[in-house]
């Protein structure tokens, strides 16, 4: 039995926090309230050492489906902050002696990736401790992607909790909406953000579970004093530069761009920029709540219209669908607001209001490849109690749904 596994055994999945240090503290706060059952598991927690850390998330690494599946639990059904203590594999400890979760920019993209294969993620208490000194000199695990934003900010430092949370939000905040996220952090109306309006801002959106509600325990000031990767980036280590609307735009598609890509080529082996429409398939059907057998019949129904050696889905169809489902609600008000008939939705229909989401074209194959999947009747409608499972459950497993912004009663 390995290590992964006897944590498994012992009460690991109960996602409780250990601590060996005496007197060590982590300025991304605590867990909150743990009930009286869950200390008993706590039992089985041995913290991992160093070696173990590494050869867990050393890429190529053999990762049980079983270490997948629980991954991909804690993604899901887990708090923001516990997500990121989870997947965070770092303490910055400054002079004082006091410690800070951080989190590498791959930490991020494992902690929003279900069946991550790349860079899995390895328990939270498993940190890897560094000092402020020696931040500078920190080998931190690259995003293989060209120009890569990830990478850039983690030239300039790690992502802390907020950062996690800002970064979540963005991402999970429909494009059609980023002039509102811009607008909610340019709190002077003057076109640009600063980093006391960012910090401000910031505060709000970076909330934990405690035993009277949310809270935050980040004050401004240590948000703007932290060695975040991300406000080095955006504002300088002076915190003297400022953010404009079109670089609070160009940051949202960097980020997005370079996730998409990630996950693509985590279906195109061949690195031929084309994937076959069984596996943009399986990406869709990845971490749903539909019984395998359906899912089989589902993708049968593809692969006997279009076998391995197909037309396939290009990574700029790809992207476009990807963004179609970080949209959320939107697909779903879109697609059904106007069926009070209950009579479904054709084809067209479906591509043009996936179109209309994205302000870009859903190619036609693309579309129908989706619609075949799920049109179990074969009618040529498909209706909400069969889309609604495969297309706007898709952002839970990623944990976007935790972090959308909302409106009064309207959640994009």
């Amino acid at each position: 039995m390995n290590r992964w596994q006897s944590v498994f055994k012992h009460g690991r999945a109960l996602s409780i926090r250990t601590n060996q240090r005496k007197g060590s503290q982590d300025s991304s706060g605590s867990w909150g309230a743990v009930a009286a059952g869950v200390s008993v598991a706590a039992l089985g927690y041995k913290v991992f050492s160093e070696k173990e850390r590494y050869l867990i998330q050393a890429k190529g690494v053999d990762v049980t489906p079983e270490q997948k599946s629980f991954d991909n639990r804690i993604r899901q059904y887990n708090t923001p902050d516990m997500v990121f203590n989870y997947f965070a594999s770092l303490q910055l400890v400054d002079k004082s002696g006091m410690k800070t979760t951080m989190m590498s920019p791959m930490d991020f993209f494992s902690a929003i990736t279900p069946d991550c294969s790349i860079h899995p993620g390895a328990g939270s208490g498993v940190y890897e401790e560094v000092s402020q000194q020696k931040l500078k000199t920190l080998r931190l695990d690259k995003s293989p992607v060209k120009g890569s934003i990830l990478n850039e900010i983690g030239r300039n430092g790690l992502i802390s909790y907020v950062d996690y949370c800002f970064l979540l939000s963005l991402l999970s905040t429909p494009i059609r909406f980023v002039d509102t996220a811009f607008n909610l952090f340019d709190l002077t109306g003057n076109e640009q953000i600063n980093a006391k309006e960012f910090a401000y801002v910031s505060t709000k959106i970076s909330t934990k579970l405690g035993g009277f509600g949310t809270y935050t325990d980040v004050d401004q000031s240590a948000i703007l004093a932290s060695n975040s990767g991300l406000l080095n980036y955006l504002f300088g280590k002076d915190r003297e530069k400022c953010i404009s609307r079109d670089e609070f735009r160009k940051l949202q598609k960097d980020l997005l761009d370079e996730i998409i890509e990630l996950e693509f080529n985590e279906f195109d082996n061949e690195g031929s920029g084309t994937i076959s429409e069984g596996a943009f398939c399986r990406f869709l059907l990845n971490k749903t709540k539909i019984p395998p057998s359906q899912k089989a019949k589902m993708l049968k129904r593809v692969d006997t219209i279009w076998p391995k050696k197909a037309r396939g889905i290009s990574f700029q169809s790809f992207k476009n669908f990807f963004l179609v489902l970080a949209s959320g609600t939107e697909l779903e008000r879109g697609l059904f607001f106007l069926d009070v008939e209950n009579i479904g939705v054709e084809l067209e229909e479906f591509r043009k209001v996936a179109s209309w989401v994205i302000h870009n074209e859903v190619s036609p194959h693309t579309a129908e490849v989706v619609f075949v999947l799920l049109d179990d009747a074969g009618e040529g409608r498909i209706f909400k109690e069969s889309v609604g499972p495969v297309l706007f459950d898709w952002r839970q497993p990623r944990g976007f749904d935790k972090s959308s912004i909302q409106l009064g009663q309207l959640k994009i």
